[in-house]
């Protein structure tokens, strides 16, 4: 299918009925401004300021999602992906996704092409010791004294029986700055014991998060380890 030829002319069609949308959103109608050219791809203008850009055309929500996912088809790169995917997000005036496809090639778009890419699991990050030391110099004092929302307030009995509550049942291995000893497991075999979830992401080359997220139960495994608090791997021995 051709989809540019699609695209090209669904442009060319809101382009002639743009100042006819643009008396009716004076009046109160809802459109979204789009960039028939990209801006990735070069194209120039303000999307809030449609009037005088040859480059921009008004499209409802709806069409405004069938515009990002035709690019995407046209295009499949990183930077269409990302748009088709914005394009789940919605408002009360956005009711823009009819189908279910839609919805599932936008989150498909937008894993696919971020797989690998440097702001991935796959680098790291370097921050130099003398970045750390400007950050820390540049975050002193900032949340200390009045400075801290919280500065000069106490939590209500009501409150601190509600944290309380909350926590029942809930064993402290659980909570995620526990300091207890880590165990990393593979197929069920032990590997090695830990003392911090970053001596583990190190270990295995995953973020912290995600070392937490298994030890809190919300996520099965890191790059294919379980990962246990030691007490509980030990009641599991018993």
């Amino acid at each position: 299918m051709d989809y540019k030829k699609i695209y090209d002319n669904f442009m060319n069609d809101r382009f002639n009925k743009k100042p006819e949308r643009l008396v009716l959103k004076k009046k109160g109608e809802y459109f979204e401004g789009h960039h028939i050219v990209p801006k990735s791809k070069g194209g120039l203008g303000n999307s809030n300021r449609p009037k005088n850009n040859t480059n921009i055309v008004l499209l409802t929500a709806r069409e405004h999602f069938l515009a990002h996912w035709l690019l995407w088809r046209i295009y499949r790169d990183r930077q269409t992906a990302l748009a088709f995917h914005k394009m789940i997000s919605m408002n009360k005036n956005q009711n823009r996704i009819k189908s279910s496809r839609g919805y599932e090639e936008a989150r498909l778009a937008f894993r696919v092409t971020n797989m690998g890419n440097k702001y991935g699991q796959k680098s790291k990050k370097i921050i130099s010791d003398e970045q750390k030391k400007r950050h820390s110099e540049l975050m002193k004092g900032r949340y200390v004294g009045p400075k801290n929302a919280f500065y000069g307030k106490k939590h209500t009995d009501e409150t601190k029986e509600k944290i309380r509550k909350s926590r029942e049942g809930i064993s402290k291995e659980k909570i995620s700055n526990y300091k207890g000893k880590k165990i990393l497991l593979l197929n069920g075999l032990f590997i090695k014991m830990f003392d911090t979830t970053k001596e583990i992401s190190d270990y295995i080359g995953c973020s912290e998060s995600n070392v937490r997220h298994v030890l809190g139960g919300s996520q099965k495994t890191a790059k294919g380890y379980e990962i246990k608090h030691f007490k509980e791997y030990y009641s599991l021995l018993m």
